[in-house]
């Protein structure tokens, strides 16, 4: 059999970082549980920004744990107690992911709490204006702590598998290229889903006459991405 010609060969490295940074963002319930709060009610563009935020994050730091696990591949394989230093990082990272969620779960539930006494002080004539919490006033300040989150999460060990092919080529070429190709995936793919939920949520509340809706689902996606958060923090530490 011929060998693959070196255009195909990038194809592949670029096909495969694509696919393996989306299929990372969406198989983690840890990765939404940290969006959700933000993106419910939300216009398409402004939760489609949220996920460009995340994906951002995460795909910078992916970067950086791709270019330095290729660079220093060798030298850990041969270095006495690298594998007790990795696993001591990797445990502070994922402690760290899961205290995010609980900040991202806490603030959400603020601006929820927020969002209905804005809505219980509305006539009755304007509550349409509620399914969102933005056109209220309320302001928008968890923007930092999405890209905080999704920082952390590319340093976490949890998405190491979906890495593995970048530490696997043979050149520096090969390397940038799937992780610059997984980091798009990554972002177009939260972009995609946060934008679907924020509009989704939205005109669910207005489908059904109930512009509360919005604000519930916040309530409980904050829920639970404070109840993730504690259960990772309580795994890492396991």
């Amino acid at each position: 059999m011929a060998p693959a010609s070196p255009v195909g060969a990038i194809a592949g490295v670029l096909t495969g970082g694509v696919l393996g940074g989306a299929l990372h963002a969406i198989a983690g319930p840890d990765h939404l549980a940290a969006l959700l709060p933000r993106c419910c009610g939300q216009r398409w563009y402004k939760a489609g920004r949220i996920g460009l935020l995340w994906g951002m994050g995460h795909g910078v730091s992916v970067t950086i744990l791709g270019v330095s696990g290729f660079a220093l591949k060798s030298q850990f394989q041969r270095a006495a107690g690298a594998k007790a230093l990795l696993n001591g990082v990797s445990q502070l990272m994922e402690v760290a992911v899961g205290l995010s969620l609980i900040v991202i779960g806490a603030m959400g539930l603020r601006e929820a709490k927020e969002w209905a006494e804005e809505i219980g002080s509305m006539p009755a004539h304007s509550l349409s204006a509620a399914v969102s919490p933005n056109e209220m006033g309320i302001p928008n300040n968890g923007n930092r702590a999405v890209i905080f989150n999704g920082l952390l999460h590319g340093f976490s060990w949890d998405g190491a598998p979906s890495l593995a092919p970048a530490l696997a080529v043979a050149t520096w070429g090969g390397n940038l290229a799937f992780l610059s190709a997984y980091a798009a995936g990554t972002v177009a793919t939260m972009v995609i889903a946060t934008s679907f939920i924020g509009e989704g949520t939205r005109r669910a509340g207005e489908f059904f006459n109930r512009p509360d809706l919005p604000q519930k689902l916040s309530v409980f996606t904050s829920l639970l991405a404070i109840a993730i958060g504690g259960i990772w923090c309580g795994l890492a530490l396991m």
